[in-house]
């Protein structure tokens, strides 16, 4: 992984074999980053994607494995914490040589040969809290009251 900050955006390459999501999230702890918008361009050589789909009143996972090459048509997230740890939410669409595309819940993925990620940063934590109705852990976009607060008015 090679990056340049400008501004408040950082220009972030991850290279062939490097897993993304571990990758990234090593990086924001290395430069204390606790909120914001990431896009990347690039190719994939595997990933995993996950789907969540409401059962019952609240979500549970599917998950596929492709493997590649997988073009990123689109690779969009947020970044946020949970329990004091960068979290990052990411959405992607990826299509395969025979022009089939998939998308869904970034769960895993391999770079393979380059992904080319810009990530912008916010000012300030944003914050996460698990919903035990909805089984996810939903974003609190408010500047921080108590988690007990948090829950107690969550519906």
């Amino acid at each position: 992984m090679q990056y340049e900050q400008l501004g408040d955006h950082y220009v972030v390459r991850l290279d062939e074999g490097e897993e993304v999501l571990w990758t990234l999230r090593r990086f924001l702890v290395e430069h204390d980053i606790l909120a914001g918008r990431f896009m990347a361009w690039g190719t994939f050589r595997g990933l995993r994607l996950q789907h969540n789909r409401p059962v019952a009143g609240r979500y549970e996972p599917r998950v596929v494995d492709l493997e590649g090459p997988l073009e990123v048509a689109s690779l969009l997230g947020n970044i946020s914490t949970l329990d004091d740890e960068p979290v990052l939410h990411a959405h992607v669409t990826v299509g395969d040589a025979a022009w089939r595309t998939y998308s869904g819940h970034l769960a895993s993925g391999t770079v393979g040969p380059t992904l080319e990620v810009v990530v912008k940063v916010l000012p300030r934590a944003l914050h996460r809290f698990w919903n035990d109705r909805l089984h996810v852990a939903v974003l609190d976009p408010e500047e921080a009251p108590e988690e007990a607060e948090r829950l107690e008015a969550w519906p």
